[in-house]
């Protein structure tokens, strides 16, 4: 124990000696082995080459008050935190540090601009009004804060659409804040929320909130700068874990299209009164890829969709136990049994007492009165007459052994 802590205080004591130097502006990061950056050629030649991995995340900046040094001499600084990755943009303001080590390193400047952050488009000809030979001229450069933030007007200079090869601007906003909130928010839009007041009493009820895309109706329906709060039902992915006092403002569905069935036997939840999970997206895939998938509920279980449930159970048999009532209703739909050449049992386990087939009994049973009203006795007179004298009656009777035949179940 004491090894840790005093481990945890050689940390704190460290970070505490890393000193803040700087601003500057990020003009490449290094996001793959692809990059031209991290490659040193060691045989023309042989056309081989070293590529130093390590250089993956690493920034090339240049320092704000940097005027004269060309884009191919500026210097690529690691990020502070490799642990707590947060990558900034072509175009953003980021802080540089240097270390009790005399390292530097960058670290990106959160901005109320959660997409872009501070970026600027063509900021290098913006800020440093730079030539074609990498040259900065100061004239109309000014910084106007210190959170890195700068201006200048540039009418010749013509904007780039990105910030990068395939980064775009979008539109995202800031979550609604409660009192003592811990937030991650990135600049996609994904979040995890630590609260305990975020309820409609604000009382005191933990949760959890993980999101993973803002609501395209908010996206919409909002401005910049506009406050946000996450939406069970319109946002993407999201899950939410919650205590008693924490109502889940949930409905199945979508925002457009709502779930359609409604449940018959199922009892509708009130989505708080217990710790509760909430799983909400698109689509759900759950995979047990060596072992059991067990599903455990105290209570009741349901399953409600606007779609046909399929089990498709390939390598092994199944077994079910119900200690109550089974009932199944298919609303004048067919209910089919396929056993293919197996056998089916019938409140028995035994294969002594077949089932009668119902075709073939009405068919035994005509063949069988035929038979009689065919058949011919000898006496010393003489053979009779065929048929008995009732036949009429046997007739009456071939005539009803259709009524064996159920019209709604059927076997082989």
């Amino acid at each position: 124990m004491s090894r840790r802590i005093l481990a945890q205080s050689i940390n704190r004591n460290r970070r505490s000696e890393n000193k803040k130097i700087g601003l500057g502006l990020v003009l490449d990061i290094i996001l793959d082995e692809s990059s031209e950056a991290i490659t040193s050629i060691i045989d023309a030649g042989e056309d081989q080459t070293d590529k130093n991995f390590s250089m993956i995340g690493s920034a090339k900046i240049r320092i704000l008050d940097d005027f004269s040094t060309k884009n191919s001499d500026l210097t690529y600084y690691q990020p502070l935190d490799y642990s707590f990755l947060d990558l900034p943009i072509q175009g953003e303001i980021v802080e540089l540090i240097e270390s009790d080590t005399g390292s530097v390193y960058y670290r990106r400047l959160i901005s109320a601009n959660l997409n872009t952050g501070n970026a600027k488009i063509n900021a290098q000809s913006k800020y440093f009004n730079e030539d074609e030979s990498g040259v900065g001229n100061t004239k109309d450069y000014k910084q106007t804060s210190q959170t890195g933030t700068t201006r200048k007007e540039n009418k010749s200079s013509s904007d780039n659409p990105t910030f990068g090869e395939y980064f775009s601007k979008e539109k995202i906003n800031h979550l609604k804040l409660y009192e003592g909130d811990k937030l991650i928010q990135s600049r996609f839009g994904q979040s995890i929320r630590f609260s305990a007041y975020n309820n409609t009493d604000n009382v005191f009820a933990p949760s959890i909130v993980i999101r993973n895309r803002q609501g395209s109706k908010s996206l919409n329906d909002l401005k910049i700068g506009d406050i946000v709060e996450e939406n069970f039902i319109d946002d993407g992915s999201v899950i939410a874990l919650t205590s008693p006092d924490k109502s889940i403002n949930f409905t199945p569905g979508t925002v457009d299209t709502p779930l359609e069935t409604e449940p018959i036997y199922a009892e509708e939840p009130e989505l708080k009164g217990t710790d509760q999970t909430l799983i909400n997206s698109g689509r759900i895939i759950l995979s047990s890829k060596d072992s059991e998938m067990l599903f455990y509920s105290k209570g009741n279980y349901s399953f409600i969709s606007d779609g046909k449930l399929t089990i498709d159970n390939g390598l092994d048999g199944a077994e079910m136990d119900f200690n109550g009532d089974v009932l199944v209703t298919t609303n004048d739909n067919d209910v089919k049994i396929l056993a293919g050449a197996g056998e089916i049992y019938l409140n028995t386990e035994e294969n002594t007492e077949p089932l009668v087939r119902g075709q073939v009994l009405v068919d035994l049973m005509g063949d069988l009165i035929d038979a009689i009203n065919a058949q011919v006795f000898s006496t010393p007179a003489g053979p009779t007459a065929p048929g008995p004298n009732n036949r009429g009656d046997f007739n009456k009777i071939k005539s009803k052994l259709e009524t064996f035949l159920s019209t709604l179940n059927y076997t082989e």
